[in-house]
């Protein structure tokens, strides 16, 4: 056995015997590896099928058949023998990079087309060093050719070079990514694909597909509207007339955002009078949402809400106050129409004392779809009767709240505490577009003192309300 001679016979048993052992071991080690890691079971594979035979087949030629170094079929092998396992390991190396938590998070930071550049890189220094010591190319008459025909190729191609080198540049300094939402000249929209040459942006108004070359956004201004934990701003512009204080739009305007659930609390919305003309103040609202399309949403919820809240308020648009458009001013509840919805309930008669006083204070409203009439623990001081639509009464706060009574059309919504003034333990939400006539409690209350037989069945109207609450809460 330690004869020359007998070395083509341990090769021959070290194929005929490993080649079969590794290739069970790396079957049975790809089965293990498959439901953590799929990367590295293909590694497995590749080793199996693709760098397992031509090694075994160069071992056979180079220590059993003794084949010369230079001829053609052993380089051959062996070059095939390289390429499968330059092949193998780069396949290893990104199996690796991308395992685990911290790699994962690394990859998030490098983009795909530097991991690209960097593969291709070392295949080509592989090559060179394969075609150098297995095929012996002389590599300085070859780098020689290529840098003469890299010039005619470079002009040939200057175009492409352009864009590629422009997405290399733009992909790499990372100003924005998948998902995000840019602006570039008349465009506007989110970015659905990005690669080497080109940018293909969703735009927002009509969902068109629009594909910037990257040589040309590389030489164009574009503007990023909302990039990973960034928010997105909108301004929204409104004007009042000269006839409405400011004190009193801001305030109805702060209402309005703070109504909105899709603005973010943090970065704060700003309000800000910023000028004045022959039509009226000019004031700007500063909103933030987290995607460029809850902000679309967002200013349309906001200027939806002021509506109704300037209705309420008596605040009147600029334009709003010509005299063409006088007709567009919400009509007013006639106190006759009054005087009939509460003698409808059954509790105010038109021929009782003090109803005058009543529906003099009575004040007719309408209120937007989740509009708060009523907060949970602030004073009860009014009587609500819904005209139209519906109000739902809220048990609890915050993420807890839950709907626990509806009022509808014709029907009269008062608690106990409307008699102490105590915090109320409900809130009064509005449910959809809802129509309420308020009563005052101060009003109520001396209509019941100078009225009392009323006082039975508006107690009964209390106390059902109360046990309604009741039951519901001890159920909960």
């Amino acid at each position: 056995m330690n004869g020359i001679g007998d070395a083509p016979v341990v090769w021959t048993a070290v194929v005929v015997v490993g080649y079969p052992a590794v290739a069970v071991a790396l079957i049975e080690l790809q089965r293990r590896v498959r439901d953590r890691s799929p990367a590295g079971a293909k590694v497995c594979q590749l080793l199996q099928i693709t760098v397992l035979p031509p090694l075994a087949l160069f071992l056979l030629l180079d220590k059993v058949a003794n084949v010369p170094a230079d001829h053609t079929l052993h380089r051959l092998v062996l070059s095939v023998l390289a390429i499968t396992s330059i092949n193998a390991a780069l396949a290893g190396l990104n199996a690796l990079v991308r395992s685990g938590s911290r790699s994962s998070e690394w990859v998030q930071r490098t983009t795909g087309l530097v991991l690209d550049l960097a593969r291709l890189l070392v295949v080509l220094v592989a090559a060179a060093v394969v075609a150098s010591h297995i095929w012996a190319v002389d590599l300085g008459a070859m780098l020689t050719a290529l840098g003469v025909g890299s010039v005619v190729l470079g002009l040939a191609l200057q175009d492409t070079l352009s864009g590629l080198f422009a997405g290399v540049s733009l992909m790499s300094s990372k100003h924005f990514k998948e998902g995000d939402w840019i602006e570039v000249a008349e465009y506007s929209g989110r970015i659905v694909q990005m690669n080497w040459r080109t940018v293909t942006v969703e735009t927002l108004d009509d969902n068109r597909l629009v594909v910037i070359p990257n040589s040309e956004l590389a030489r164009t201004q574009f503007t990023v509207l909302t990039s990973g934990n960034r928010s997105f701003g909108e301004n929204i512009e409104v004007h009042f007339s000269y006839g409405s204080p400011p004190a009193r739009v801001m305030d109805a305007l702060d209402r309005a955002v703070l109504a909105v659930d899709l603005v973010l609390a943090e970065p704060p919305h700003d309000i800000d009078l910023i000028g004045l003309d022959e039509r009226g103040l000019h004031y700007e609202v500063t909103i933030h949402t987290r995607t460029r399309k809850e902000g679309e949403e967002a200013v349309t919820e906001v200027l939806r809400k002021l509506w109704y809240i300037c209705q309420r308020e008596r605040l009147v648009f600029a334009g709003a106050a010509h005299r063409q458009n006088a007709h567009n001013e919400p009509e007013r509840m006639p106190t006759t129409v009054i005087a009939a919805r509460l003698a409808a309930t059954g509790l105010f008669p038109s021929d009782a004392r003090s109803l005058a006083a009543i529906i003099d204070d009575a004040r007719h409203e309408l209120y937007d779809d989740a509009e708060v009439l009523l907060p949970a623990g602030d004073p009860f001081t009014e009587l609500f009767l819904v005209v139209d639509g519906h109000l739902a009464v809220v048990l609890g706060r915050g993420e807890h709240q839950r709907v626990v009574q509806q009022v509808g059309p014709g029907e009269l919504f008062v608690g106990r505490a409307l008699l102490s003034g105590a915090p109320s333990s409900v809130g009064l939400h509005a449910d959809g577009e809802v129509s309420v006539i308020h009563l005052g409690s101060a009003a109520v209350l001396t209509f019941l003192n100078e009225n009392p037989t009323l006082a039975r069945p508006f107690e009964a109207l209390i106390e059902m309300t109360e046990l309604g609450l009741a039951t519901i809460g001890n159920a909960a």
